[in-house]
């Protein structure tokens, strides 16, 4: 038995890391993006990469020590009946994880005064696409309860961005609550090569150029909807990096040299993507009683 524990986290500490990094690399190294991850890192793309095996040997031992409390329900929902200023901010997380993935940007959103936030949980292996995309507006618009009348802000990690963006393009807006701004940390709007090596419907439909990502592609979010994509300059899981790119319209911004795992846990990260959220609903505008008051 220890023998068999000791192979599974030598697997997920350091095996994965290093083989998704030499994957990276074969990758980068075949493309313009090997110049484009020189200029951006002034000529230090060997050292971020270095950086990306470290967060990503950090990132899973935390993933594994928290992975338990996504099963909590009442940790990721606020108290029924919670009223604040801030507006209602739905999270939810990529391929294979569960709500625990926002342990500590929930926090951080606490902290600064948003206090409805609400975490979606869907089951990677049971479902497809479409299926977990019809559970999360099923899922919305029963929890809109809580703030009827009032549009949402999502962020999503992975996946998860691109489950909100079908909520927020799809056919019928009037069918649940607004979208006021989607925001997302290292999503395959083109697919990934990596998926090759993953199990399950949900994950086989994200290949690049799959027919799931094809559909994505053609399907718009309203010009009213703020939408930001973060990405990490050294992703490692979402290949080739040009698959990072968003949609036409869309802010991008890239984050500090991490792990794909690790974006969501990523204190730096955590307080762009807040302050974006701050601007957003500070903006002029802003309907004070349903965004949070500018300080």
């Amino acid at each position: 038995m220890g023998i068999v524990l000791g192979l599974i986290l030598i697997t997920v500490f350091l095996f994965f890391p290093v083989t998704t990094y030499v994957l990276f690399w074969y990758e980068t190294a075949n493309s313009a993006y090997r110049d484009e991850l020189a200029r951006i890192s002034g000529g230090k793309s060997v050292s971020w990469i270095v950086r990306g095996i470290i967060s990503s040997i950090l990132s899973h031992g935390v993933m594994v020590a928290c992975y338990p409390l996504g099963f909590i329900g009442k940790l990721w929902r606020p108290e029924p009946g919670k009223r604040g200023s801030s507006p209602p901010i739905i999270l939810i997380h990529g391929l294979y994880h569960n709500p625990s993935a926002w342990i500590r940007f929930r926090g951080t959103l606490n902290r600064a005064g948003y206090e409805r936030v609400y975490a979606f949980h869907y089951n990677s292996w049971r479902h497809d696409f479409h299926e977990i995309s019809g559970q999360l507006n099923e899922w919305i618009t029963r929890i809109s309860s809580d703030f009827p009348g009032e549009s949402v802000m999502m962020v999503g990690h992975s996946l998860g961005g691109l489950l909100a963006k079908a909520y927020a393009g799809r056919n019928d807006p009037s069918d649940g609550p607004g979208v006021r701004a989607i925001v997302t940390l290292g999503t395959p709007f083109g697919g990934s090569k990596a998926v090759v090596f993953a199990m399950g419907r949900l994950a086989n439909g994200l290949n690049q150029g799959s027919d799931l990502i094809q559909e994505l592609e053609g399907m718009h979010v309203p010009s009213s909807v703020s939408c930001t994509a973060f990405r990490s300059p050294v992703d490692n899981l979402v290949l080739p990096a040009a698959s990072l790119t968003p949609p036409s319209g869309w802010k991008e911004d890239v984050t500090d040299p991490v792990c794909h795992v690790a974006m969501p846990y990523h204190g730096p990260t955590n307080r762009r993507v807040l302050r974006h959220i701050d601007a957003i609903v500070s903006a002029p505008g802003t309907d004070t009683s349903q965004g949070r008051p500018v300080e």
